[in-house]
């Protein structure tokens, strides 16, 4: 007999829906906010050590992204160097600091976000970062795109470089990178699939591999082309034709996009860390591994463009430009297999820096918003379906569109940024309640009014609305004063500070709630809950807990 429709439609809304947690583990709080992929991740599944963070920065900064931001900076090589300096040291602290959460409490940012933003208020934020994870999935794919057709033409020769281009100018990208494009994004898919507890081994070869191909990319370039001397050279092309920018504020745009090309991996920071064996694996190593990669790729992008252009009279600013260029130059088979194996590895670093930065927060992000059917995998699956919606080609079509693109997430991140380190180091001095993060009730830890943390709000809307006056001058210059486009050159530093100082000030106001109703006018130590093996539970919580995990696995068997 042919089951009802409506019981049907149910065993199919059962299939679909999320796992728990599995026999052996123990489930946190209300199904409705938590399903395996929430929860904090178990002993067994914490395989990241002290050198895969490191790696993991490694292999962003050596690599496509890396390398063009670094060579698109600002006026000359000099003011350049500065800015990566002083961006890359801020971005040291501010990923050390958003790191600390995920390593010692073993949870990822849609849950650490319950605690600073409410319950229901850290939707919008959750929201907000995965659509940044969508577009930068595009861009990143668009990225391997155009070393995969490099890697034709070595392979190919002219039948690639005569491929026939069917699709019109204005929409900035050619039949052979379309091609290329979901070339790419197929080959992209099967690691959607990989576990984010499994896939560090891909950080660590990444880590391993890229700067010794960057490096050796650098040396040929001086080789080859006019050497260290014409490092003079060095200057974007999009202020070629703009007026002349003071020092000071050229330096100051250049921190900018140095921190725009890394904001949306320092708000990411909770995903990757909540995996570390132990809170020191995400420490200070991590920071230097920031703050050195970034400072090396500058000078070795800036260097290796400008001894190029000294021999051949241009800059190729993009990697894949300049492999390019060899080509054109040296059109032998040692260099086609030097190119060859070149692009190729930069668009395995592509694959990793997609995954770390883009699909495996998303994947998050979907599990926080929709946890009763998403799990991160299959939020990696759709986050690689929603990235070819946006068009990342129109995105990255000239370096000037490029930069705003990068610039203009600041204001957004960074204030979230602020917001989540402040609460964390200065409100509740390193103490999350685990179990609250995953109770709606009303009146409990992380309800705050109506499950939204009004003041966090109000702090990120401060930090905002100091950069939304430069952000429409980036744009329409002549619709904002100076002083406004002046301010947006100061985006990150000055919309994180600004965020900062506003909930440091709103927290000292009116206190938050730091410890569950059990330990309420304890006096608040630092980090607490984390200590003797807590884990952010109280020592009743815990022997509850294993009561009812040990009822339920006789129940199963």
């Amino acid at each position: 007999m042919t089951p009802p429709v409506g019981d049907r439609f149910r065993s199919i809304l059962g299939r679909l829906q999320a796992p728990g947690a599995p026999k052996n583990h123990l489930a946190v709080g209300d199904p409705r906010w938590s399903n395996k992929d929430l929860e904090p991740t178990h002993p067994e599944q914490r395989t990241w050590t002290w050198y895969n963070l490191p790696l993991y920065w490694f292999s962003v900064a050596f690599g496509a992204t890396g390398w063009n931001v670094a060579a698109s900076l600002v006026a000359s090589w000099d003011q350049a160097f500065i800015a990566c300096c002083i961006g890359s040291f801020v971005s040291a602290l501010i990923v050390t600091g958003m790191a600390r959460p995920g390593a010692t409490y073993h949870i990822g940012f849609p849950v650490l976000s319950r605690s600073v933003m409410g319950m229901y208020g850290s939707f919008f934020f959750i929201f907000l970062r995965a659509i940044v994870c969508i577009i930068w999935y595009g861009i990143q794919t668009f990225y391997g795109a155009n070393l995969l057709s490099i890697m034709f033409r070595c392979m190919f020769g002219y039948k690639w470089s005569n491929f026939a281009n069917t699709i019109p100018v204005s929409a900035n990208v050619t039949s052979p990178q379309l091609l290329c494009f979901f070339l790419v994004w197929l080959m992209e898919l099967p690691f959607c699939f990989i576990h984010p507890t499994k896939i560090h081994w891909l950080f660590t070869a990444k880590g391993i591999i890229m700067p010794l191909v960057t490096f050796g990319l650098f040396g040929w370039c001086m080789a080859y082309g006019t050497g260290i001397r014409s490092i003079a050279l060095a200057s974007p092309p999009s202020q070629s034709a703009t007026p002349p920018v003071p020092l000071g504020w050229a330096v100051m745009d250049g921190i900018n996009v140095i921190m725009g090309s890394l904001s949306p991996m320092l708000i990411n920071q909770p995903d990757l860390s909540r995996y570390c064996k132990r809170p020191k694996d995400a420490g200070w190593p991590q920071g230097a591994a920031v703050f050195f990669s970034k400072v090396i790729v500058l000078f070795l992008g800036l260097a290796a463009t400008a001894s190029i252009q000294g021999a051949w009279g241009t800059a190729y600013w993009n990697i894949w430009d300049l492999l390019g260029a060899i080509l054109d130059h040296y059109w032998t088979p040692a260099a086609r297999c030097a190119v060859w194996l070149v692009a190729f590895t930069f668009l395995f670093s592509q694959f990793g820096t997609n995954f770390g930065a883009n699909s495996i927060p998303f994947g998050a992000d979907m599990t926080g918003l929709f946890p009763r059917v998403l799990t991160i995998r299959r939020g990696q699956v759709l986050c690689a379906v929603l990235g070819v919606a946006v068009l990342p080609w129109q995105l990255i079509a000239n370096a000037e569109a490029f930069l705003s693109f990068l610039s203009s997430y600041n204001i957004f991140m960074a204030p979230l940024c602020a917001i989540i380190i402040v609460d964390y180091v200065f409100a509740r001095k390193g103490n999350i309640h685990i179990p609250s993060l995953y109770n709606a009730s009303r009146g409990s830890l992380y309800w705050f009014w109506s499950g939204t943390n009004w003041l966090g709000v109000l702090a990120w809307c401060a930090g905002v609305a100091m950069g939304l006056p430069g952000l429409v001058g980036k744009y329409e210059p002549e619709r904002v004063s100076m002083a406004a486009i002046n301010m947006f050159k100061m985006g990150f530093i000055l919309t994180f500070v600004t965020a900062s100082v506003v909930y440091l000030v709103l927290v000292k106001v009116l206190p938050v709630r730091v410890f569950p109703q059990a330990l309420e006018g304890m006096a608040v130590e630092w980090e607490y809950l984390a200590k003797e093996g807590r884990d952010g539970f109280l020592e009743e919580e815990r022997r509850e807990m294993s009561c009812e995990g040990s009822e339920k696995g006789s129940q199963l068997t």
